[in-house]
């Protein structure tokens, strides 16, 4: 009955860093409509971002640290934090990432201007968000979505199979993969495939390292790389 409740406390746990996630969004998705609601300055309003930020990642991290105190059968988090296999890893996962995603999209038919649902709207919230929408989508959310699908789910996961074994990790896996893929399509279309694939790709870098931190590293990278490719392809036509 304990391991039960202790089971529920960490369902909780996970909503609870998913709301903050959701209400950290707002600063950095509406900073307009939230300078006009409040209203703030320029100034004021990154000074709060900053300590909603820092509010929020000290509580997803919180509640992570926590769960893995009372229960950590799978050996997460352990030390030293860094090494190059590791790293090695997570560079892989990020051209697996880029692999698995183009071949999905053009499998699903997401090509030639052709977007997920979830996608067409982070590009309309871009238009208006600015340099805040590329502090969340490159930074901000690959740290949040790793602690939350990655982290809280597999010390979820730890409490269902006590003993780590190749079945258990790859059920994981894909079950992980699929809560990140309903979460960034929940109208389950064909695009839930890609966002699946890429749950799975980093939760597979989580359990080969054991550390967040090289799933984040994933995932910054994948998220980050678009941007990196637009920003060299209009300094190349400045300097042309």
């Amino acid at each position: 009955m304990r391991r039960f409740f202790y089971f529920l406390g960490n369902i909780a746990c996970m909503i609870l860093a998913f709301v903050g996630y959701s209400f950290l969004q707002v600063f950095y998705f509406f900073p307009k409509q939230i300078q006009k609601k409040l209203p703030l300055t320029n100034g004021s309003l990154l000074f709060v971002t900053v300590i909603v930020t820092i509010i929020i990642l000290g509580l997803l991290f919180y509640l992570y640290s926590k769960q893995l105190q009372e229960d950590n059968d799978w050996e997460f988090n352990e030390r030293p934090h860094w090494d190059g296999r590791r790293i090695t890893i997570a560079l892989f996962g990020i051209v697996l990432a880029f692999i698995v995603s183009i071949t999905l999209q053009a499998a699903v038919g997401l090509t030639n201007g052709k977007t997920s649902a979830n996608q067409a709207e982070l590009n309309q919230i871009s238009k208006q968000a600015g340099l805040s929408y590329l502090l969340m989508v490159c930074l901000v959310a690959p740290i949040c979505e790793e602690v939350i699908f990655r982290g809280m789910f597999f010390n979820l996961f730890d409490l269902i199979f006590d003993h780590e074994t190749p079945a258990s990790k790859w059920l994981g896996i894909i079950t992980a993969g699929f809560i990140f893929g309903y979460m960034h399509d929940p109208q389950i279309t064909k695009a839930i495939l890609v966002y699946w694939a890429l749950g799975c790709v980093l939760s597979w870098v989580y359990i080969r390292t054991k550390d967040l931190r090289y799933s984040i590293l994933t995932h910054i990278g994948y998220n980050s790389f678009p941007f990196l490719l637009l920003y060299l392809a209009s300094l190349l036509s400045l300097i042309k």
